[in-house]
């Protein structure tokens, strides 16, 4: 099983793709005594700033405040507006048909590659921890299950199965491991690491390159267990 070098994630991929132009907007969750560094850095490189909520309560994880960045003030506020009413506690009772169509503009105004936000949208529908068969499943292994039937090829730069989970090109689930959309834009993502930093990129390529596992319960990496089903997947090619 390859592990992330330590020096694997040290590239913030969102913040290469966005000032190399590939993404037009971006979305931070962090603690909320850190939001100011994430502000004083965007606009020291000319980008615009939206704020959302300051404590914002995902189940299971701990508070964070929220930004959205984009270099046009208006985009960022439109980024900030089509998720508010998908945060806790607003998205409690949300009607479904209207949680698609705010996932869709969502992703669309992040850059997501249209097939990936559909196919995302389509298991939202079916339950994110629906299996194909009824069962549970953690909804990252439900992702990659689907993707990993779809695909005929295995590109490590659309691996989001790491262990480390910083250790990735893409911050959206791919509809398929090979997603000609997904691919194209990895790869540029890739090469404009690799001018930002040549050595962190190649260890970043070496880190989602071999077999990967993810149990059905979101575990990843490790020896199988007994009783748990689990997916592994050789990324060979990048």
């Amino acid at each position: 099983m390859n592990r992330a070098t330590p020096s694997a994630g040290v590239l913030d991929v969102e913040w290469i793709a966005m000032q190399a132009g590939l993404k037009p907007g971006n979305r931070v969750s962090i603690a909320a005594d850190r939001a100011g560094e994430v502000e004083t850095r965007a606009r020291r490189h000319g980008l615009a700033i939206a704020r959302g909520p300051d404590r914002v309560e995902f189940p299971g994880r701990p508070p964070v405040a929220i930004l959205y960045l984009a270099r046009d003030a208006d985009y960022a506020r439109a980024m900030a507006a089509a998720e508010a009413p998908l945060l806790p506690p607003d998205n409690q009772g949300l009607d479904r048909d209207r949680e698609v169509d705010l996932h869709t503009r969502f992703g669309a105004l992040l850059g997501f590659p249209a097939c990936c936000v559909a196919e995302f949208c389509a298991r939202l529908r079916r339950g994110i921890t629906s299996r194909p068969d009824g069962s549970y499943g953690h909804e990252d292994f439900v992702a990659a299950e689907h993707a990993a039937r779809a695909s005929r090829q295995f590109l490590g730069r659309l691996n989001d199965l790491s262990p480390d989970r910083r250790a990735r090109l893409v911050t959206f689930y791919p509809c398929r491991y090979d997603c000609a959309a997904a691919s194209a834009y990895a790869a540029g993502v890739f090469a404009a690491a690799e001018a930002v930093d040549a050595a962190a990129a190649a260890a970043l390529r070496t880190a989602l390159l071999g077999e990967m596992r993810i149990a059905a319960d979101g575990a990843r990496g490790g020896a199988p267990v007994p009783g748990v089903d689990a997916l592994t997947i050789d990324f060979a090619t990048f």
